[in-house]
């Protein structure tokens, strides 16, 4: 009883978060929006909210801060890669992924379903580029995902980060900032 519970406080912070004062993002052929993140990679969530508070740029207000994504036939790895791309890459527009990741057994009935909360942690400013060799972030990439977390690689990562250049100008001259994504809550629904 206490995965229901804790389910659908998920569910009701990331309506209070985003959906109140949100809408669905969906394309003519009823659709939710594809988005360009940072990494070059499109990304078509399975269910999406943008905040359509007055004020906001075209891009600021078509750009969805809160996803939702169910892994039926991917696998667990998948689903928490695309909760963390999602936040990690999208330069601090991406707030927060709701992943829902659902279990069959041999038979194909139903085994379990797990509910992630996926935030946007922490967004970290680099002051030199490139970093100094004693830095964390020496020899990465920019706007490439990487996992953050020391879990076993080949379970589910559980957090993400991303180095992405904002500004206009020389690289030298522009500002880099740290986007880090971590998986805040977890729930599984053994049936």
């Amino acid at each position: 009883m206490r995965s229901w519970t804790m389910f659908y406080a998920i569910l009701a912070d990331a309506k209070g978060q985003q959906c109140s004062q949100g809408r669905s993002v969906q394309n003519s052929s009823n659709e939710t929006a594809e988005m360009d993140l940072q990494d070059g990679a499109g990304k078509q969530p399975d269910f999406s909210f943008v905040d359509n508070s007055a004020g906001l740029s075209n891009e600021e207000s078509t750009f969805p801060t809160t996803i939702f994504e169910v892994a039926y036939t991917e696998t667990s790895q998948k689903v928490a890669n695309d909760c963390g791309r999602f936040i990690a890459c999208s330069v601090g527009r991406g707030l927060l992924a709701i992943a829902i990741d659902i279990k069959r057994d041999k038979q194909g009935n139903l085994a379990n379903v797990r509910f992630s909360k996926w935030e946007l942690t922490s967004i970290e400013v680099i002051k030199s580029w490139p970093p100094d060799g004693d830095s964390d972030y020496y020899g990465q990439n920019l706007d490439t995902l990487y996992r953050s977390d020391a879990g076993d690689p080949g379970a589910p990562a559980k957090s993400f980060y991303s180095i992405s250049r904002l500004g206009t100008g020389s690289e030298e001259g522009s500002t880099h900032y740290v986007f880090h994504a971590e998986q805040v809550d977890t729930v599984l629904v053994g049936l």
